[in-house]
């Protein structure tokens, strides 16, 4: 063997050198702040994300295992810029370098604020905002259901203004923390359960109220959490948001079917006011008593009217005057129809006397008669019978029937 030989090193495999390499870059970048443009992004069934980061002179591969990523408050989308915390290590199988990425930050933008916005966006493109699904608030509320904290001032000043404005409701009352880590999921619960009461008919519900006083952005978090916008958004009694104040407006403001500047504003947006209502109903009930009395002064008057006509002061003087234009017609019709009569017979006389002159029995009266056969045939010419026949002869006083004894011609 050469010395050449023997100063030539042993190869390393790739296996082994790329391991190496890892060792090296894991050693020398075990924590490092990396800021860049997210691309190609991917969520992978096992619930690993798997994305590019990006800048104008090169790219790196990432991966942010899914025990970090179920922390982040927002997705980092393709062109998201960002800034990663993360150590760098190798892939074997390709020999890739990536970043194994711990935490994400937006860039030039809070996290909160992005995540936020994200969840806005999703909502949007999933309805919750619609206005058309939001219901109407019950005018007259016999049950309300209150989530809010036991300790804090919006409870008591919603159950004391339930009392003086409208002491009718019934309060159902599911503490909940309204600030903090598990405060959104108390909340939505709080919802859930309330609901539950209702579909049930345990505790009909009329309306539910969210309420919480006036905080910070972080105090108000739980609000914008997408489960409680989920649990609002599925309730089947209207929601009422009262959280914070009139210039804080929250997911849950947002979803629900009325928002309140204030927990004393979604009772009064609740409840009529007693008070109102009382001198509402007294004014009703002047405006009742006026109308009544012009429509009795009306009344009188037409009574009046009726009663001066002549017809009601001399009810029968009508049905007597009716009664002598019948008598006076009765009387016309019976001369008409007398001197109808008279003329009558007059006409028939003249016509019978007519009649009398035309009579043929007149001439027989004269001496004259006249033959016809049996049958009543008159005979006119001795030529029409014969030896044998039998003739009837009508006489001015009777008939005589005889048979012919010889035909003469004349």
């Amino acid at each position: 063997m050469t010395a050449a030989q023997k100063l030539k090193p042993e190869p390393l495999t790739v296996s082994a050198l790329t391991a190496q390499l890892r060792g090296l870059i894991e050693g020398r970048f075990a924590s490092v702040w990396v800021a860049g443009e997210v691309s190609n992004f991917t969520r992978a069934a096992s619930g690993h994300w798997y994305f590019t980061l990006k800048d104008a002179g090169a790219q790196l591969k990432a991966v942010m295992f899914r025990g970090f990523n179920l922390r982040m408050k927002f997705d980092p989308r393709d062109g998201t810029e960002v800034i990663a915390r993360g150590r760098l290590s190798v892939y074997d199988p390709r020999g890739d370098y990536q970043l194994i990425v711990e935490e994400i930050q937006p860039k030039g933008i809070g996290a909160a604020e992005l995540a936020l916005r994200q969840l806005k966006e999703k909502l949007l493109a999933k309805g919750y905002f619609d206005p058309r699904r939001k219901r109407p608030l019950p005018r007259f509320p016999r049950r309300v259901g209150l989530i809010a904290s036991l300790s804090g001032a919006a409870i008591r000043d919603m159950v004391e203004l339930f009392a003086q404005r409208w002491p009718l409701t019934e309060l159902v009352i599911r503490p909940s923390r309204v600030q903090g880590d598990g405060a959104a999921a108390e909340v939505a619960a709080a919802v859930r359960m309330l609901n539950h009461f209702h579909t049930t008919r345990e505790l009909p519900l009329h309306a539910i109220v969210i309420g919480r006083g006036g905080g910070s952005t972080e105090d108000l978090w739980a609000f914008n959490e997408e489960v409680v916008a989920d649990a609002v958004f599925n309730s089947v009694v209207p929601v009422v948001s009262a959280v914070g104040h009139e210039i804080d407006v929250t997911v849950c403001d947002l979803v629900a079917d009325f928002r309140a500047e204030t927990p004393s504003a979604a009772v009064v947006a609740l409840t009529p006011d007693r008070r109102e209502m009382a001198a509402g109903l007294l004014e009703l009930r002047t405006r009742l008593y006026e109308t009544v009395d012009r429509r009795l002064e009306l009344a009188r008057q037409r009574v009046e009217q009726l009663a001066a006509r002549p017809a009601l002061r001399r009810p029968l003087q009508r049905v007597r005057d009716l009664e002598q234009r019948l008598d006076t017609v009765a009387e016309r019709m019976e001369r008409a129809a007398t001197a109808r009569v008279g003329q009558t017979a007059t006409q028939l006389a003249a016509l019978a006397s007519r009649l009398e002159s035309l009579s043929p029995l007149n001439v027989l009266t004269r001496g004259y008669s006249l033959t016809h056969t049996p049958d009543g045939k008159l005979v006119r010419d001795a030529a029409a019978v014969r030896p044998g026949d039998v003739l009837v002869t009508r006489v001015a006083a009777g008939r005589v029937v005889s048979r012919v004894e010889s035909v003469e011609g004349s």
